[in-house]
């Protein structure tokens, strides 16, 4: 299948808008939609029926073929609604005490810094968070600095460190860094919200904890489809935040049993996995958007005068880029204000993508799926130049 403008009509995306940030959001694809419609039917064709017979062996498949796709064991991955809820779910599980720390750095997800915060206050822990600062120039520096850091603060009990992290797109060594942090007796919670479908995953092998992914961004799944990997040694000492019927049972019993939800958004990651694979899969995707965004992020660099996020190439996300945006007397360095200029760019000119604020500056994060073409960067550089 050729990948570009021509798979749009596969989606149903909206005409007229620049879609240049696939990465929040992802977008569901009409056909997993449509089997989630059929789902949804069946479910209130007869609810008793559903809830009763019907539901938990579908569950279960859903769970055999992600834990395929994953590189993980059936038993050691649970669905949850989002990254957001796993992060809470074990920062809210750990044992700490006043002397405890958890550590968090300056590119994790906001939410997640949130959670920590929510889960230490409870236990009169505490929390600190690294400043990665850049240019950041090799895997091994970061390596080192979250070393350092957990040697001279013997309290962290935990880290936690995206996969890929969000504001800035950056790939970080978790493999290497759940190495190093074991020989300090921490544990490590991965954020991989980006992650499935944006870069190969070997859960069983990678050395984390926990690892959380989302399904919606880039495996096409209805958003409310994630997951959550638990370490094997862990999976006793985890219960889910919503205590139900099935408590003091399997882990995956637990997670399946939530009250009355709707399942069918982890049903149709199922669906939305096959749409992956009939698309080429990881190979093709990548073979797409890998040489876009470097032709749209250097256009833009020219266009706008700025430059790419300083990073070494190895730790740039496979589907996002970063680059620096210019000095704007309209715009001024908040989280807020790069809040208020997305909404302008949406708003009023047609284009989406994302403004992060971070370092100092002001920065513009896009993305690339199937359906990404050059004309909706070069759309997207007609509003900066306006916007700015």
């Amino acid at each position: 299948m050729e990948l570009g403008s021509g798979v749009k009509n596969l989606f149903f995306l909206e005409e007229g808008t620049a879609f240049t940030n696939h990465g929040s959001y992802g977008t569901v694809p009409k056909e997993v939609m449509e089997e989630r419609f059929r789902l949804l039917r069946l479910m209130d064709s007869h609810p008793d029926r559903w809830y009763r017979n019907t539901v938990r062996p579908m569950y279960d498949k859903a769970v055999e073929n992600l834990a395929k796709f994953v590189g993980s064991s059936p038993r050691n991955i649970v669905f949850v609604p989002n990254a957001t809820s796993a992060v809470n779910t074990v920062v809210k599980n750990l044992n700490l005490g006043p002397e405890d720390i958890i550590l968090s750095n300056s590119h994790t997800y906001n939410a997640c810094s949130n959670a920590i915060e929510s889960a230490v206050k409870r236990c009169g822990a505490d929390t600190l968070s690294l400043d990665i600062t850049l240019p950041i120039r090799s895997e091994m520096e970061v390596i080192e600095q979250v070393v350092e850091i957990c040697k001279r603060n013997v309290g962290i009990r935990l880290a936690i460190i995206d996969h890929i992290s969000s504001p800035s797109a950056i790939v970080f060594p978790v493999a290497k860094l759940a190495t190093e942090l074991h020989k300090l007796g921490v544990l490590l919670l991965v954020d991989g919200a980006h992650a499935p479908g944006q870069l190969p995953l070997d859960l069983e092998n990678l050395g984390a904890d926990f690892y959380t992914g989302n399904l919606h961004k880039w495996c096409y799944a209805p958003r409310g489809c994630a997951f959550l990997w638990v370490a094997p040694e862990h999976r006793d000492n985890l219960e889910p935040l919503i205590t139900s019927h099935l408590y003091k049972q399997d882990m995956t019993d637990q997670f399946f049993m939530q009250g009355c939800i709707d399942h069918t958004p982890y049903l149709s990651s199922l669906p939305a996995l096959q749409f992956y694979e009939k698309l080429g899969g990881y190979k093709a995707l990548l073979a797409h958007t890998q040489p876009l965004l470097d032709w749209a992020q250097q256009m833009l660099c020219h266009a706008l005068g700025t430059p790419v996020l300083p990073v070494p190439p190895d730790m740039v996300a496979p589907f996002m880029r970063v680059l620096r945006l210019p000095h704007s007397e309209k715009y001024s360095l908040s989280r807020s204000e790069a809040e208020r200029m997305m909404d302008d760019l949406s708003g009023e000119y047609g284009a989406v993508a994302v403004i992060t604020c971070f370092s100092g500056h002001l920065w513009l994060r896009i993305s690339a799926n199937a359906y990404s073409c050059k004309e909706d960067y070069l759309e997207l550089k007609e509003v900066l130049q306006k916007c700015l």
